[in-house]
């Protein structure tokens, strides 16, 4: 915790609150920098108990405590300049994050280095991989306040990201985007991909990130379209490739679909869907008591349906259903099913308010079930605090 106080300390520093012109802020040399700190904290109650953190939550930023519970602290940095002829910035994100009893937990998200000019961009460093929307999204970004189904299922707790390079091509200005990121697929963080999961059993089997070698390879494509006045719809699809810890190949296909409606100050509709496909080539291995475990070709599907409406300026409420089910059974699975894999679903109603700039209440109820745990009820009271812009 030495290091994290200096900066907090720092982002505060920088920080301005208030309704201000989003505006960089000039530094030395021709640089300017903007920095942020969000901070999040929740209260809430769960029929699942102690074990919602273990068997429901999707990301370790979840609201996953009963009572009173530190959401964790993320820490934006960013500089740029002028550079080449184009625009160069560097980006780094801080998080930290404790749970009750547990020490503190504070690792380095992303950080980066991007030119672009024209219509390319080049990124290189740490970086979320563009696959899907949620991915690309930090949690301070999302609607809910928790990540979807498919999050924890394909992405892993912290989310798809590696260090590699990226390429961006505009090819249709304000209408289609093109993704290129070659990242490492090793990791904690390349769940799907040669993650050692913590040396435990996953899918069945013990993985090991030795037996692969290749790259992470993303490609994604994003399109936006006009539907008349005050209508917009966005689509985009991706897949992503590589090594798993098992020396099979992993590939995750994402559809994601947004129809968006405004209709005055505040007030608008919005239809999102996402859906993630993943095909899991596991060859045979040992399971953790060294007995053999036949080689699999599993395949999983996991959609989720949003809708969200500001009701006025301030004031959202929202509606996900969702569902991730497997679309066959591994060999593995004839002596019991995979807590992992089996069917679940959710439905999440959510209504949120702004009173204030850089201030975010949001109350959640989640309702689950899935054979693997039964039906288990939360309900969520979640408070997001910014200080500065990013």
């Amino acid at each position: 915790m030495k290091a994290v106080l200096p900066l907090l300390l720092a982002a505060a520093g920088l920080a301005q609150t208030g309704p201000e012109p989003d505006a960089p802020r000039p530094g030395a040399q021709g640089w300017e920098t903007r920095a942020a700190l969000v901070l999040g904290g929740s209260y809430g109650r769960t029929t699942a108990g102690e074990a919602y953190e273990d068997s429901l939550a999707s990301a370790h930023t979840d609201p996953a405590r009963e009572d009173l519970a530190f959401g964790g602290a993320e820490l934006f940095g960013r500089m740029g300049r002028d550079w080449l002829g184009g625009r160069l910035e560097a980006a780094a994100v801080f998080h930290v994050h404790r749970h009750p009893g547990e020490p503190t937990e504070s690792e380095l998200e992303e950080m980066h280095a991007e030119w672009g000019r024209g219509a390319w961009k080049f990124r290189g460093g740490v970086f979320l991989a563009p696959l899907g929307l949620t991915n690309s999204l930090h949690p301070h970004a999302w609607t809910f306040a928790n990540a979807p189904l498919f999050h924890g299922r394909f992405l892993g707790p912290d989310g798809l990201r590696a260090p590699g390079v990226q390429a961006v091509w505009e090819a249709d200005p304000g209408r289609s985007l093109w993704t290129l990121a070659l990242q490492r697929s090793a990791g904690d963080s390349a769940f799907s991909f040669r993650s050692p999961h913590e040396g435990e059993v996953y899918l069945g089997r013990l993985h090991d990130p030795s037996l692969g070698s290749g790259p992470l390879v993303t490609l994604r494509n994003e399109r936006a379209y006009r539907l008349g006045e005050g209508a917009s719809l966005a689509s985009g699809l991706s897949v992503a490739s590589g090594d798993n810890g098992t020396g099979g190949v992993t590939w995750i296909g994402a559809w994601d679909l947004e129809w968006r409606r405004e209709s005055g100050p505040g007030r608008w509709l919005s239809v999102e869907l996402e859906a993630l496909c993943r095909d899991y080539g596991a060859l045979a291995g040992q399971d953790d008591e060294g007995d053999p475990v036949p080689g699999d070709r599993l395949q999983d599907l996991a959609a989720a349906l949003s809708f969200s409406a500001g009701l006025a300026p301030g004031w959202i409420a929202g509606l996900r259903a969702e569902r991730a089910v497997p679309l066959d059974r591994g060999a593995y699975e004839l002596a019991g099913r995979d807590a992992a894999r089996e069917a679940r679903s959710r439905l999440s109603p959510l209504l949120s308010w702004r009173p204030a700039e850089g201030l975010l209440l949001r109350l959640q109820y989640d309702h689950d079930r899935s054979p693997a745990f039964g039906t288990e009820d939360s309900a969520w009271l979640t408070v997001q605090w910014t200080l500065g812009r990013h």
